[in-house]
Parts: C-alpha cells; structure tokens; sequence
C-alpha cells in the first residue's frame, strides 16, 4: 500500500529548481565534497538521453527524488544510470526504500522500452553511506568498482615537468575533436567507469565542460602534428556560503579526463596537462583543482601515491554497483 505521507509524481525540466534545492540541501547535511551545480540538475534533461525522473511531495515540498538516464543511442550495451536522494530530515521513515524500490521498477519498463531484454543498472555510492549500500546490497546490486576523489589547493606551488620541445600544450578546438573522442574510446574503453561514446555523445561530453579548461597535448615532431594526450575540465563547488544552503561556490577546476596515448606515457604528459590546466584554474580564481583516481586494487593505490606526491589529498571515495533487470 502507498504511504499516505508522500505522493510520488513524474519530475519535469520544470522542476529542476525544487531538484537542485534538494540535492544542496543532502550535500550540505552530507558534508559532501563537492556540491552539483544548477547546469548540472539541467543536463539530467537534455535530449542527449533518454531519462525518467519522479519525486515524493508532501504538499509543494520535494522531499525525494530519483532519476534514470542512459545515452539515446544506447542499444543495450551501455548501463542506465540510477541516481537520487532524499531530504535528510525524511530520511528513516522508509522513503529511501520506496524510492530504490520504485526506481527499479522504471528501470525495467525503461529497459522493455528501449527494447532491452536485460539491461545493467548502476549507482555512484558514496563509502560514509553505510544505509545506502546496506539497502544496494538487500535489493541486489553488487559492488563492481571503486574509485577516490582526490584535491589539491591552487596556492601551492608546482614545478614546471620537464617534456620534450616539440610538444605543445593547446586549448581544445574543433580540429582536435574527434582525435580526442577517438583517444577516449581507445585507451578508456576497458575501464569500468567509461564507455565509448559516438560523436553525438562526444559532442554533449564536451558542452559539458569549460571550453577554455580542455586542452590538448599535441607533439609536432615529424611531417604532421599527431595528439599525445588530452585533458577535460568542469567547475565543482567544494562548499556553499555559510548559512545558505542554496548558495554554492564554484571554486574548484575539476579534471573529469586525463588521457595520454600509449607512444607517448613516460614522457610527463600528464603532469604537463595537469600543470597547465592549474594555472588556468588560478587565472580564473579557483581555490582547488579536483579529480578521480580510479582503477583496481594495486593499480589505484599506486595512481593515489603519485597524486599524493604532487600534494593531492583524499576526499571521498565512492562504490559503483550494479544489478540486472
């Protein structure tokens, strides 16, 4: 039987206000290490993906919400992606269960829709959420990958790595495009937290991030310039200003991609990437430069103390699990 205390109705673009109000609200009573942007909420509705949301009222007051996404030209290979959450002070009166319960449900007849016999569902967890994953573990998914959220503050210095003379370190335009998507699908189609993405999708990754943050590493020895590595930003709030919840500060560039085709690994790249990408971050007057260090067991640990030697420091860590429907 429904609970009586709340009514559950489709979420709109209308509604990304009340969405983004209550996600700033869970982040701040979470501690959370970055807080989601409004452009963020307004993503979750763009066209690129086929997505369902619904939200728990009691009265004009959005106390839960839950969403679904997955890529349009998704033909069964890549995941739906399930997120949400609920207002802290609903939370242990059964919401969250009605709400993981229910987003289940849309993902099958999401699934069927979309012509899926089964279909993968995944869900970002972060490690402190213990009655999350409790609640994952109950409605079966499993844990499938881990990775650690890293950040270091701009105001420490960096040494400038030392790279080969013909490599240049460029903003990301136009001719540089589909090299870039080509070097995501071929290094990062293995990994567990990426997947290959055609043009169009490419093209909304990119609208995702700032322009003047994506830069390109591109070697110019020989008869034509050739890509070494790339890197992609976005902006992360780290806090929101005292006393208000809905108030956040976008002080931090985010690395969301650093790729370094394999002819070129060994040659400081990254850290050039990496370096470079930081002083645009201070030009812009960010406070902190962020990112994600994913990867399994012995592999990731090794990531972290490379990162940690250049003065990151941990900040979360988050699950990626998933079930079948």
């Amino acid at each position: 039987m429904p609970d009586a205390r709340w009514i559950w109705t489709p979420l709109e673009a209308s509604d990304a206000d009340a969405i983004h109000a209550l996600i700033l609200e869970i982040e701040e009573a979470d501690d959370s290490a970055n807080r989601t942007t409004r452009d963020e909420v307004d993503s979750y509705f763009l066209n690129s993906h086929v997505w369902r949301a619904q939200g728990a009222w009691a009265g004009q007051e959005l106390l839960a919400f839950g969403l679904l996404r997955t890529p349009v030209a998704n033909g069964g290979e890549l995941p739906l992606t399930m997120s949400g959450g609920v207002a802290p002070s609903w939370r242990a009166h059964g919401l969250g269960r009605d709400l993981m319960e229910r987003q289940l449900i849309t993902a099958r007849s999401l699934a069927r829709e979309l012509g899926m016999e089964t279909a993968s569902v995944q869900m970002y967890i972060d490690n402190s959420q213990f009655d999350l994953l409790d609640m994952a573990d109950r409605l079966g998914f499993k844990r499938k990958s881990q990775y650690v959220q890293m950040r270091r503050s701009l105001a420490a210095p960096v040494g400038e790595p030392q790279i080969s003379p013909y490599i240049r370190i460029l903003k990301l335009t136009g001719e540089w495009v589909n090299d870039t998507r080509r070097a995501h699908n071929r290094v990062l189609a293995d990994s567990l937290t990426y997947t290959k993405l055609d043009n169009e999708a490419w093209q909304a990754r990119l609208r995702m991030m700032e322009e003047e943050w994506c830069l390109v590493a591109i070697d110019l020895f020989g008869d034509r310039p050739r890509l070494a590595g790339y890197l992609l930003s976005s902006r992360f709030a780290s806090h929101t200003k005292e006393g208000a919840t809905n108030d956040a500060v976008y002080d931090e560039g985010y690395v969301e991609e650093v790729v370094v085709m394999p002819q070129w690994r060994g040659k400081h790249i990254a850290s050039a990437l990496l370096t470079a990408a930081m002083g645009r971050f201070r030009d812009a007057g960010l406070s902190y430069i962020g990112l994600d260090v994913a990867g399994e067991g012995s592999q990731r640990s090794s990531l972290i103390t490379v990162f940690e030697h250049f003065d990151f420091e941990r900040v979360a860590e988050t699950y990626i699990v998933t079930t079948t429907v």
